[in-house]
């Protein structure tokens, strides 16, 4: 039987160095271990973003649970984004709307999903100040 906490934490290494390497990051992203202990945290942060990560064996869509979670951990103080993987599908992120497209409205309840190398596009277009400010820290 495969321990769920081992296997979320192996997925969230596994995003941070995906992010690491895909966006050239000097000062790489590491897990936040106070995650465990305390509610609302989210297992990434890259600038203003707030990074869910959830590995799941069978399925398709991601639980409306694990949005309210990265939302919770984000209000007030950064973007959402849940990244998400299930067995035999590829790696997929959920975020906001406005988000992508700064000029809609801020509503975390209208989203969108993107494919990883979609994900990355996105955030060397549009976050390259958080990326930035991730390798000044």
């Amino acid at each position: 039987m495969t321990n769920s906490r081992n296997k979320g934490a192996s997925f969230e290494r596994e995003v941070a160095n995906l992010l690491n390497e895909d966006l050239g990051l000097k000062n790489g992203l590491k897990r936040i271990l106070e995650q465990t202990r305390e509610k609302f945290l989210p297992d990434l942060i890259l600038g203003r973003l707030y990074i869910e990560c959830k590995r799941y064996g069978s399925g398709a869509e991601p639980l409306e649970a694990w949005w309210q979670q990265v939302l919770e951990a984000s209000e007030g103080r950064g973007i959402p984004v849940l990244i998400y993987k299930f067995n035999r599908r590829p790696i997929k992120i959920k975020m906001p709307l406005w988000a992508v497209n700064p000029n809609l409205e801020e509503d975390s309840s209208k989203t969108t999903e993107l494919l990883w190398d979609d994900f990355i596009f996105v955030l060397k277009s549009l976050y390259r100040e958080d990326i930035e400010a991730n390798d000044r820290d």
